[in-house]
């Protein structure tokens, strides 16, 4: 897993999260240790006046790679949020649930789940893109190969 690393002013140390795309398990590190539990989602940072301050991690927003960091009521983002358009490609294979049956919404849903991962990776805009579509396009030929499958055995 790549870290990112927070600019947050008042914080001494490097402040790096580690983000779990999967499991939501991200945690921060500071200078590279481990920062201590501060509670579910919390972590004890030291300020730069040597008080402890709590950072807690957000929830992460569909195709965020990365939760935000809220720290004395302030937001922090390791990661700019993907473009709108990107957003719109990774939802469309959802499209095969409405059209598709039961074979077409369990094509759909994994398809979107694996643009959601696309989607939350380091790979450029345009990358994203491509892997996107590409993804419903495969999804479209294997939803009508299974379908083909199906209605010819019947």
């Amino acid at each position: 897993m790549a870290s990112r690393t927070l600019d947050i002013p008042g914080i001494s140390g490097q402040v790096r999260l580690v983000p779990d795309v999967w499991w939501s398990r991200s945690y921060l590190t500071v200078d590279g240790s481990k920062a201590p539990s501060a509670g579910k989602r919390a972590f004890a940072l030291q300020g730069a006046d040597g008080r402890p301050v709590v950072a807690k991690l957000g929830r992460t927003a569909l195709f965020s790679p990365v939760p935000p960091v809220e720290v004395n009521g302030a937001t922090y983002l390791a990661v700019e949020p993907a473009p709108v358009l990107v957003r719109i490609l990774g939802m469309l294979p959802i499209l095969l649930v409405a059209f598709g049956g039961l074979v077409g919404a369990v094509v759909g849903v994994l398809a979107v789940l694996v643009n959601l991962r696309i989607g939350g990776s380091d790979l450029s805009t345009g990358t994203k893109s491509l892997l996107m579509v590409g993804t419903a396009v495969s999804a479209l030929v294997i939803w009508l190969l299974v379908g083909g499958i199906l209605v010819a055995s019947i």
